[in-house]
């Protein structure tokens, strides 16, 4: 992990909620996989005060690190704000990895803001695989590139959440390996759906520190509870105990 105030590559307004923001930085970049992410804040007075958000890497290329953000609040909507060559703050990379599999069959499941993590495995995983990647959202707006959408309110690709159609296609199809981000609750219903195939989940949570100091972000499992930042985000399904979150 490093604490850098880097210089703003790049920023692109994605969707109506969303932005792209890119840094150049070798060291950070060659240190990046699927699943890591990045504690950023925007290194203006205004956000002197405010904690750093949590945001996944969602891209490599070369020396650039990408992140898609969904603006929501004072501190991304500060980070929005910005234009080429402003300074963020940034420490990281942070967390764990997932585990890169080969010549698997794999079901990739995001919802929301969980795509980016699921869109940079994908990336870096082994041509060897076979790989379906759904997604769903609230809205368009919520939808990006993947391989089956799902929208709540149907105004893209298949009405209704993103897990509506898994049980049936289990029973046409089969999986050596589930990969998925999203709300807690989505996750816990797609761990009782495709369980006992292996699940490896990235967890969402607020966190204030990032690195395992603060204890605001555990989550009970069958090993006691665990800090989502720093012995995870990424854990196996079938070690959280679901019921109590």
């Amino acid at each position: 992990m490093q604490y850098k105030i880097l210089p703003l590559e790049k920023i692109e307004k994605i969707r109506t909620n969303y932005i792209q923001i890119t840094i150049k930085d070798e060291d950070l970049a060659s240190q990046c996989n699927p699943g890591n992410f990045f504690q950023i804040k925007a290194d203006i007075t205004s956000q002197s005060w405010r904690l750093f958000k949590p945001i996944s890497v969602y891209d490599i290329e070369e020396e650039s690190i990408s992140f898609l953000i969904k603006v929501i609040g004072g501190g991304t909507r500060a980070l929005a704000a910005l234009k080429t060559g402003d300074k963020l703050k940034i420490y990281g990379p942070l967390g764990n990895a997932f585990p890169l599999r080969q010549d698997s069959k794999i079901l990739m499941v995001s919802g929301g803001t969980g795509y980016p993590p699921l869109a940079f495995l994908k990336k870096r995983l082994d041509s060897s695989n076979n790989i379906l990647f759904l997604h769903g959202g609230a809205s368009k707006d919520d939808v990006f590139p993947c391989d089956c959408s799902y929208t709540i309110d149907g105004s893209f690709g298949n009405k209704g959440i993103v897990t509506k159609d898994i049980a049936d296609l289990l029973k046409k199809e089969s999986f050596d390996c589930i990969y998925s981000c999203g709300p807690v609750n989505m996750l816990k219903t797609l761990a009782q759906i495709v369980a006992p195939i292996p699940h490896y989940v990235s967890m969402e949570a607020y966190m204030a520190c990032g690195v395992g100091v603060c204890y605001g972000c555990v989550i009970p499992t069958n090993e006691g509870y665990l800090r989502v930042c720093y012995d995870g985000p990424i854990f196996e399904a079938e070690k959280i105990l679901w019921k109590e979150l």
